[in-house]
């Protein structure tokens, strides 16, 4: 029987630091060397040194590899340390190292598997720490047995790279080539090296920084040490995937990647708000707040923030309608919201009335029961707005909400809204119609806070308020300061897709016994589940335990993660790879509060479609994702999708002068 024996690169294959760059460990050590008074220079001027030392240390050696007491050979020198500081230094950057190590799951999966089948195992590494601090690696991470081997360039004084180190392993081992398969990141020395030898070999990359983490990492205007673990964050929690499918994977990886620092920063943010604020309880407003109330949660247990988080069932449908009192323009606006479709059985769903009951007022005015379910045109919904201004209308409607008020009220205050601890509601945007609605529902039975209702925000496009004591905070856009991120934000329905939930919305509240509850659309979202909302939110919350059991609370400022935001933002909501727009571009959202329609948030354009988009800016989504949909369209309306675009950005880039110019 042919023997097969398994060699492993170690470093970023087996092992993965929680560093963006191995590099970016000599600053923690030079961090920490100046705290002990053992170095006088900056933290940055150290990390050069350190580097440069390992150079010059490599470019005087008369073997392939350098020793890590080579290394510091110089330093020693250049900072005039005696040789029990060396040592000391030397033995805390190897602590270092440990201590930042983790295995990567695949890899640690695979080889537990053949240890088990009691299969040999190698290793094969180029790095000047010493073999015992590797091997010791190795078994804190369980990936050492008794018989595994061990090769490594500072001991034998050989690399991969020239081929001595495998052609010393084969040896050693009594092997032929074709009897050792190989594994390892490196392109070069892990795959075309021993493939020349005859090795069988396979590439493994998935250690490597993606296109977010690069980015991430390089982001030169926000701290090293907070770039650096934010990106390894994310590399760490991609490579704990273990999905299979190919739409699970894309998934995970850009959930990791992408989308878990814009989210987890927007929390970040309101609880440090609400802090700040005095603000005791936020409440997470359904169903955007769902994944972010999960979110908050392992922040606050991991970070020790004493803020109590909760879930607060709302929607349109079911804040909006109980406010009204009498119906004004500004109902009217809610009730009349121009979605692409609106129809008369529609509108009176936002207004919980069945068309039958005012059936001869709308046969009267022209709008026959056949018609009710057809789109209306502007001319129909200017007439059916007149209609719905009609004293008998209005009088039904409102007597309505306000048996629908009672419910919404005994649900509030249940929920504690009512009980005096200074509270906040936390929503993804974008208008604060949600929050005026709940500041006159509670001014209805004295609920109102003396300080008014606050309100936190991922974005703003206005502030729509009930009172003047009512605050909307603005995360990432706010109105008062116009072109400074809201571009990112016209792509709304994305980001609503990004804080989906896995339950309906909510419709009403009803009493229950002695208690009330809310009544949901539906008591799960199938089409996201189908979709994969669960393991999307698996993924940030596994992301959200990672950073923040291994980041210290105090390195991390808002302002560092809304850099980093608009980055991975104008990244993956404008430049997504074809992946990613089939993935993400497939999630089905419906724009209206009643759920009538749903559409792919990337649609697929047909030529003519495209067309009307570019000539006439008719488009046939009001929330469409065009950069993905450009991507999964046929080329010609991809073409006119790109000139789309090119001509928005174009236009934006002179709305921004014109206003820099006032």
């Amino acid at each position: 029987m042919k023997t097969v024996v398994h060699s492993f690169d170690v470093f970023d294959t087996v092992l993965v630091r929680i560093w963006a760059k191995p590099t970016d460990l000599f600053w923690e050590l030079g961090n920490q060397l100046q705290r002990k008074n053992l170095i006088t220079i900056s933290v940055e001027a150290w990390m050069n040194l350190r580097v440069e030392a390992e150079r010059q240390a490599r470019k005087k050696s008369v073997t392939e590899e350098v020793t890590i007491e080579e290394i510091y050979k110089p330093l020693a020198e250049y900072l005039d340390w005696s040789p029990d500081t060396v040592a000391r230094v030397i033995q805390q950057e190897i602590n270092l190292e440990l201590l930042s190590l983790r295995p990567v799951p695949e890899i640690k999966k695979r080889i537990q598997e053949l240890h088990q089948c009691r299969e040999r195992i190698i290793y094969i590494s180029d790095m000047y720490l010493p073999k015992e601090a590797i091997e010791l690696f190795l078994q804190k991470n369980q990936l050492w047995e008794d018989g595994d081997r061990l090769y490594l360039s500072s001991e034998m004084g050989l690399t991969k790279a020239s081929r001595k180190l495998f052609e010393l392993c084969l040896d050693k081992e009594c092997l032929k080539p074709y009897q050792l398969t190989h594994i390892g990141d490196n392109l070069y020395s892990d795959v075309k090296v021993p493939k020349k030898l005859g090795i069988q070999t396979k590439y493994f990359a998935q250690t490597h920084l993606n296109r977010y983490e690069k980015l991430v990492a390089e982001t030169i205007d926000v701290p090293l040490k907070f770039r650096s673990l934010l990106a390894g964050t994310s590399r760490l929690t991609r490579l704990q995937c273990q999905e299979n499918s190919l739409h699970k994977k894309v998934i995970w990886d850009t959930a990791a990647s992408a989308i878990a620092p814009i989210l987890f920063g927007f929390v970040y943010w309101c609880l440090e708000q609400a802090q700040r604020l005095g603000r005791k309880r936020l409440y997470f407003v359904a169903r955007d707040g769902q994944v972010l109330l999960k979110i908050a949660k392992i922040i606050c247990h991991n970070w020790n923030y004493e803020i109590d988080c909760r879930y607060l069932y709302g929607s349109r449908q079911a804040w909006h309608f109980p406010a009204i009192q009498e119906i004004t323009e500004k109902e009217l606006d809610w009730i009349f919201d121009p979605t692409l479709f609106l129809s008369v059985n529609l509108v009176c769903e936002r207004v919980n009335l069945n068309p039958e009951e005012i059936k001869d007022c709308l046969v009267k005015n022209g709008f026959l029961e056949e018609v009710w379910n057809t789109n209306l045109n502007k001319r129909q919904r200017e007439a059916l707005k007149s209609i719905f201004q009609k004293v008998e209308i209005c009088d039904r409607i409102v007597a309505r909400a306000k048996e629908y008020r009672l419910n919404a009220i005994g649900y509030f205050c249940e929920e504690g809204l009512g009980d005096g601890v200074p509270f906040g509601i936390v929503d993804i945007g974008w208008n604060g119609r949600l929050q005026r609605s709940l500041s006159n529902l509670l001014a209805t039975v004295d609920m109102y806070p003396e300080d008014g209702v606050c309100g936190f925000y991922f974005g703003l496009s206005q502030r729509l308020k009930a009172y003047p004591t009512d605050r909307l905070l603005a995360y990432f856009s706010d109105p008062d300061r116009p072109l400074e991120r809201d571009y990112l934000c016209s792509h709304r329905g994305l980001i609503e897709v990004l804080v989906s939930a896995d339950h309906g919305s909510t419709v009403k509240f009803e009493k229950s016994s002695d208690s009330y509850r809310p009544i949901l659309r539906s008591k799960q979202n199938e089409l996201a589940i189908e979709w994969g909302i669960e393991t999307y939110q698996r993924v940030l919350e596994e992301w959200v335990d990672n950073f923040t059991l291994k980041v210290n609370k105090s390195l991390c400022k808002a302002n560092y993660f809304l850099r980093i935001s608009e980055l991975l933002m104008t990244t993956f909501f404008e430049h997504p790879t074809p992946e990613e727009a089939q993935t993400f571009g497939s999630f089905l959202l419906s724009e209206d509060q009643t759920e009538t329609i749903y559409h792919r948030i990337a649609p697929y354009y047909h030529i003519h479609e495209a067309i009307k988009l570019l000539i006439l800016r008719k488009n046939k989504s009001n929330f469409a994702w065009l950069p993905a949909s450009a991507l999964i369209s046929g080329s010609i309306a991809s073409f006119f999708l790109k000139l789309y675009l090119i001509q928005s950005k174009f236009k934006r880039y002179i709305k921004a002068i014109k206003f820099q110019s006032k």
